[in-house]
């Protein structure tokens, strides 16, 4: 992936390397697989009376153990690959093939450009003109002819430095995806109650 390419949600972005966690499952496997034979052997050994129940009680843990130690590699696995959450276009590359990827650093940055949001900062004495689920007209500063629709999703419970609110609206792309994450407007505001 780079920067500008397309994504659909669910594509895999980037493939970690996973060699050293699957040869720790063959050999947790190994471990299964003998643990497996063993309780099987003390079963029949603690049935006939020939060992004490204590040896096949140790043997069935130590299974279980490794059954989850097997099940948490798994799902080590499948985190190695990572996926679109939603789709979108690449807006930066922060990473290379063969570089390094720590939890809680990016790899890479992904704009949703289907819908975008569009926030304003609303003093205290106008918050009483939105509210969640309105609708309103937003005119995007380069496309003054085509107007939008934007549906109020989140009016902030509390201010900002600015002592004003952002109140945020959903807003459909045009269908060429002409609007970039960014850009400005304005929006229409009925003040009627």
């Amino acid at each position: 992936m780079d920067a500008g390419s397309i994504v659909s949600k669910g594509q895999t972005l980037v493939q970690l390397d996973a060699a050293l966690l699957r040869l720790q499952l063959e050999s947790v496997d190994v471990q299964i697989e003998g643990l497996t034979a063993d309780v099987n052997r003390y079963s029949i050994l603690t049935k006939a009376d020939a060992v004490q129940g204590v040896q096949l009680e140790k043997a069935e843990l130590g299974l279980k153990s490794a059954q989850v130690q097997r099940a948490t590699i798994l799902e080590q696995i499948n985190k190695t690959t990572i996926k679109a959450p939603f789709g979108g276009v690449v807006y930066a590359k922060l990473n290379e093939v063969g570089g390094f990827a720590a939890p809680g650093v990016p790899l890479l940055h992904i704009v949703e450009i289907g819908q975008l949001k569009f926030t304003i900062n609303v003093p205290e004495n106008d918050l009483k003109y939105f509210k969640i689920g309105q609708t309103n007209e937003i005119i995007a500063d380069v496309f003054p002819g085509k107007p939008l629709t934007g549906k109020v999703s989140l009016i902030a419970s509390k201010a900002n430095l600015g002592n004003s609110f952002p109140v945020q609206f959903a807003v459909n792309n045009f269908s060429n995806h002409a609007l970039r994450a960014g850009m400005f407007g304005k929006i229409k505001l009925s003040t009627k109650n």
